[in-house]
């Protein structure tokens, strides 16, 4: 998914949108989080991107119920940049953003390029839960807090640009589907379908499946695009 920099809007439109991520977050949406919190989302790999995904999911059916659909998908916050001054809520109190440059970047470990280096998402979960965890601690006062973090509309965009690296990621990747007992001509052509690219009897390439006496033993569930498959006749 390609989402816009909040950084890159006009102050006027990052004005408004906070202004309505501020009248969503009611005291019931923090306290899902909090929940999912107490549930150990934060600790599971793949809760906890599947969660945050549903939880932006919940505030971009929102945006659009408002009339406000050139929010969806929910723009993104890199932290390695500055937070805007229209984000910057709280801004006084003992729950004020402490640090609105924290200087955490997500490069070059979670680069494009480099997502291939994951092998599942639990893998690339556990990788960004830390980064994750030192932006809120960084930015501090109100985002510090797991129970009322949501309440800074910051706290949105920054989970919008984790997002972003779980949807590269899924793009760059396919689901292998199974091809235990099937013939050869039926086993290639699934395999072809899934994205993968068909190498019969070249040895260069590291075989990853392998068909033998015309059956293919269980794959794995994920691969990358361009992964060589050998296919041993």
């Amino acid at each position: 998914m390609s989402r816009l920099n909040l950084n890159n809007l006009s102050s006027r439109e990052r004005e408004e949108l906070a202004e309505l991520i501020q009248v969503y977050a009611t005291p019931r949406v923090v306290e899902e989080h909090w929940n999912a919190a107490l549930a150990g989302v934060h600790e599971n790999p793949v809760t906890f991107l599947s969660f945050h995904r549903g939880y932006l999911n919940n505030l971009e059916t929102y945006l659009r119920a408002e009339g406000h659909p050139e929010w969806v998908p929910l723009p993104a916050w890199n932290p390695a940049e500055p937070i805007p001054a229209e984000f910057n809520i709280p801004d006084t109190g003992p729950g004020r953003l402490r640090n609105l440059d924290p200087r955490v970047s997500f490069s070059p470990e979670f680069d494009s390029h480099n997502l291939v280096n994951f092998q599942s998402e639990a893998e690339l979960g556990e990788a960004l839960i830390p980064r994750h965890n030192e932006v809120h601690a960084r930015v501090g006062g109100i985002m510090s807090s797991v129970r009322n973090a949501p309440r800074a509309p910051i706290f949105w965009p920054f989970h919008s640009f984790i997002d972003d690296i779980w949807w590269e990621w899924e793009r760059i990747t396919v689901t292998v589907p199974s091809c235990v007992g099937m013939p050869y001509g039926k086993a290639k052509n699934l395999l072809g379908f899934s994205g993968l690219e068909i190498v019969t009897n070249n040895y260069k390439y590291l075989p990853v499946w392998a068909l033998i006496k015309n059956q293919v033993p269980a794959p794995l569930t994920k691969a990358h695009l361009g992964t060589k498959v050998t296919l041993q006749l």
